[in-house]
C-alpha cells in the first residue's frame, strides 16, 4: 500500500497553494528538468491538470544554452509563454531544492512558487509557498527515495483528492491516475533511484502500464527500439528508452522529449521517435570521440595517486559529461567528474562538470566540502551536477582527493564477483525457475537481478562471434542458450569445463519468450 501524500511535508500548502491559484484564475508554470525524470514529471503533472480542466504552461532548459534548474533565464522564458503581465504559479518538478536565489527572484516577478524535487537540500532551502521533498529534515514521509517523478505523483494523487473535496471533480468522473504510473516508471527507472518499497510499488505497477503502450510517443519509441512486441521490463527503460528520452537533453531538445508525451497520432509518435533514435546514434559519436582523451588523463591521475578523478575537456560536448563519468568510474573504481566550457566557444571563466560515484562513496557530500571552490552545484550520494571557475579547477581537484581518499578501504578494496546462489546440482535449474525468477521483477539500483555460479561447466557448441561468446548448456531435460557479451578474448579454454557466473535472463525471438543465460564471468577449472 502506498503511504499518505499527506505525510509529505509541505504537501497540505503546496495543494492550497494550487487550489488558490486555479480559483484564482491565475496561471500555472511548470518547470522540469532535462533528463527522463525531469521530462516525464512534466508531461505528467501538465497531462494531469488538463484532464481536470486547467491549463498550464511548461518549459524545461536547454542544457548547451542554460544553467542546471531554476535560472532568471528560464523563468523569464517560462512565463513569457503567457499574456497576464504578473501573477501565477511557478511548479517547480525534479528541480529547485537549492534554487535560493532564483525562488526571490520568481517572487519579484509576482509568482509564488511550489518547489518539487527530490535532490539533496541544502542547510538554506528557498523561500517558496511549500517545499516537497522527502529528504528535507522534518519530512516524516516514510521514504526518502522517490525521484523526481515518483513526488510530482504523491502530489496529483493529493490534489484529485482536493478537488473532489472543493467539488470541482465529481466522484463519478475521476481521473484514473494508474494511466501516469508508465510516466512514473520512466523516470524512476532512468534515475536510478533504489527499486525497494515505494519504488517497487510504483514501478512494477508501472511497467504493466508501459507494456501497454496505450500512448504513440511510447509505441513508437518501443518499436525504434525493438521492444515494440512484447511487455517492457525495467532493464529495457534503463538500456533502450532512457538513453534515447535523455539524448533530446544531452543535444539541447528537451521539448522533443516532452513532444514524445502528448503527440496524439501514430505519424507523430513515429517521426518524434524517429528523430530521438538519430539524436541517440549522435549522442553514442560523440561519446566515442571524447572517451580515448578522458581515459588517457584518468589512467595519469590513477598512476599519480589521485583519489577522486577529475578531468578537463574543452571540446568534449557538455551532454556526454555524466556518461563519460560514468564510464571512469566503473573503470578506475572511484569517484569521477567530467569537466568541459560552459560556453561553446570555449572562452568564459566558466567549467561545467557531471560526476558519478561508487557505492559507499557520497559525491554530494564530497563536492559539498569543496563548496569554497565551486558557483554552484546539486545532486545526490551517485550523482552531481556543479560550475567552477576554471581558474578554480586544479584548488578543486586537490580538494577532491583529500575529501575521497578519506574513503581508502572502499577505495581499495578489490572487486568481487558476486555470487547469490551457488548451483551445486543442476536439478533446480529449469524452465520452471527461470519463470519464477521473474516474480522478483523490477530489477534495478537495490534490487539487482541475481548471480548465479555453475561449477565446473562444460559449454556446449562454443563460438566467437564478433568478439562475443555463444554458447549451450545442458540443465536436466532443458537446453538453454547463453551469451557472453565482450568475453571472447581467447583467455578461456571453453574445449574444458569452466565455473560460469551468469544471469538468467528472459528473452523474445519471433515474439516468442524464452529463458536465456547471460554469461558475466568465465573462469577456467
Amino acid at each position: 500500500m502506498l503511504p499518505s501524500p499527506d505525510s509529505m511535508q509541505g504537501m497540505r500548502q503546496a495543494v492550497a497553494c494550487i487550489l488558490s491559484t486555479c480559483r484564482a484564475h491565475k496561471p500555472i508554470f511548470i518547470h522540469g528538468d532535462y533528463d527522463v525524470d525531469g521530462i516525464s514529471a512534466t508531461a505528467m503533472l501538465t497531462a494531469f491538470l488538463k484532464e481536470i480542466g486547467v491549463s498550464s504552461y511548461s518549459y524545461i532548459p536547454n542544457r548547451l544554452e542554460e544553467p542546471y534548474g531554476l535560472s532568471e533565464s528560464s523563468i523569464n522564458r517560462l512565463v513569457m509563454q503567457s499574456d497576464l503581465v504578473q501573477g501565477g504559479l511557478l511548479i517547480s518538478v525534479d528541480c529547485g531544492i537549492t534554487a535560493v536565489k532564483e525562488v526571490l527572484y520568481a517572487k519579484a516577478l509576482g509568482l509564488r512558487v511550489v518547489i518539487t524535487d527530490h535532490h539533496e537540500p541544502k542547510e538554506i532551502l528557498p523561500d517558496a509557498e511549500a517545499i516537497l521533498n522527502p529528504k528535507q529534515q522534518g519530512c516524516t514521509f516514510p521514504f526518502p527515495h522517490l525521484s523526481g517523478v515518483g513526488v510530482a505523483f504523491f502530489l496529483i494523487i493529493a490534489l484529485r483528492k482536493a478537488f473532489v473535496e472543493d467539488g470541482t471533480l465529481a466522484l463519478d468522473n475521476l481521473p484514473n491516475l494508474k494511466k501516469y504510473l508508465d510516466l512514473v516508471a520512466l523516470g524512476t527507472v532512468a534515475d536510478v533511484v533504489p527499486l525497494v518499497g515505494v519504488n517497487r510499488i510504483l514501478v512494477r505497477a508501472g511497467l504493466e502500464v508501459l507494456s501497454e503502450k496505450n500512448r504513440f510517443g511510447i509505441l513508437s519509441l518501443c518499436q525504434c527500439s525493438g521492444i515494440g512486441d512484447r511487455r517492457i521490463l525495467s532493464e529495457d527503460i534503463a538500456f533502450k528508452l532512457a538513453p534515447r528520452i535523455n539524448a533530446s537533453g544531452r543535444l539541447g531538445s528537451p521539448k522533443l522529449g516532452l513532444a514524445l508525451f502528448s503527440v496524439e497520432t501514430q505519424e507523430e509518435g513515429r517521426l518524434v521517435a524517429e528523430k530521438l533514435e538519430g539524436m541517440n546514434t549522435q549522442r553514442k559519436e560523440l561519446e566515442v570521440e571524447a572517451l580515448s582523451g578522458i581515459d588517457i588523463e584518468c589512467q595519469a591521475q590513477v598512476q599519480a595517486g589521485l583519489s577522486g578523478l577529475t578531468v578537463y575537456q574543452n571540446h568534449c560536448h557538455p551532454g556526454v559529461l555524466g556518461i563519460l563519468a560514468s564510464r571512469m568510474t566503473d573503470r578506475f573504481n572511484r569517484p569521477a567528474i567530467i569537466f568541459t566550457d560552459e560556453t561553446a566557444k570555449g572562452s568564459g571563466p566558466l567549467l561545467k562538470g557531471s560526476g558519478r560515484s561508487i557505492p559507499g562513496i557520497n559525491l554530494f557530500q564530497i563536492v559539498e566540502g569543496c563548496s569554497p571552490w565551486i558557483e554552484q552545484y546539486g545532486g545526490h550520494a551517485m550523482a552531481v551536477g556543479l560550475t567552477i571557475k576554471k581558474s578554480h579547477l586544479e584548488h578543486f581537484r586537490q580538494e577532491m582527493h583529500r575529501l575521497t581518499s578519506l574513503h581508502s578501504a572502499i577505495l581499495h578494496k578489490a572487486p568481487a564477483i558476486p555470487v547469490d546462489y551457488h548451483f551445486q546440482d543442476k536439478e533446480i535449474l529449469t524452465r520452471n525457475f527461470a519463470q519464477a525468477l521473474q516474480k522478483m521483477q523490477p530489477f534495478g539500483e537495490g534490487n539487482p537481478e541475481p548471480m548465479f555460479l555453475l561449477s565446473g561447466e562444460r559449454l556446449l557448441q562454443p563460438r566467437d562471434i564478433k568478439g562475443h561468446v555463444t554458447f549451450q548448456i545442458q540443465a536436466n531435460r532443458s537446453v538453454f542458450s547463453g551469451i557472453g557479451f565482450r568475453l571472447a578474448d581467447g583467455k578461456n579454454n571453453f574445449q574444458k569445463p569452466v565455473d560460469l557466473v551468469f544471469q538468467l535472463k528472459q528473452s523474445w525471438f519471433r515474439g516468442i519468450e524464452r529463458a536465456q543465460i547471460q554469461a558475466f564471468h568465465f573462469l577456467s577449472t
